[in-house]
């Protein structure tokens, strides 16, 4: 098993170190991949957010246990997702795509969970940095690795910053 690891850490930084940009059909997939995920998390439908990933794919989000495989990333999200606020949504906005190999990407976005405030703006209940490795399974994309950190929202930074500037 580690000289499995060694192996493939070593043949990623090499093509790492040869990452390219998408082609735009690539983009364009991606892009849709997750416009289409945050369309599924919306409707509260589990088994369609799993459907992203890939049959193998893994889940971790902050520190907590990897969730290994499409089984169980369905069983995580039939939990979490019912336990959503009313009027939450799901918004992922991709930041950067590198082409590890033709059918590997490495994916830099933020994941936020948002609701409706009292004044119609948006309000950012959850803010994750996720780096994403997604692969190509034929003509589709599906998420082979999804590693997610949770970032400070604008209420808990400012609380964060107020609480600094009282003590």
């Amino acid at each position: 098993m580690r000289k499995l690891l060694l192996a493939a850490t070593m043949a990623m930084v090499t093509h790492a170190a040869s990452a390219a940009p998408p082609t735009d059909a690539d983009r364009a997939k991606l892009l849709t991949l997750a416009a289409e995920l945050d369309v599924a998390w919306d409707h509260g439908d589990p088994a369609a957010v799993s459907a992203f990933y890939a049959d193998d794919g893994t889940l971790r989000l902050d520190n907590r246990p990897l969730v290994r495989g499409r089984a169980d990333v369905q069983r995580y999200f039939e939990e979490t997702i019912g336990r959503r606020p009313a009027g939450a949504r799901h918004v992922t906005q991709v930041e950067h795509i590198d082409m590890i190999t033709p059918d590997l990407a490495l994916v830099d976005a933020h994941a936020r969970i948002e609701r409706a405030g009292a004044q119609g703006e948006r309000q950012v209940l959850v803010d994750f940095h996720n780096q994403t490795l997604a692969v190509r399974e034929g003509s589709t994309w599906r998420l082979r690795v999804v590693r997610a950190q949770r970032m400070a929202t604008p209420v808990q930074a400012a609380a964060v910053q107020q609480a600094g500037v009282a003590r």
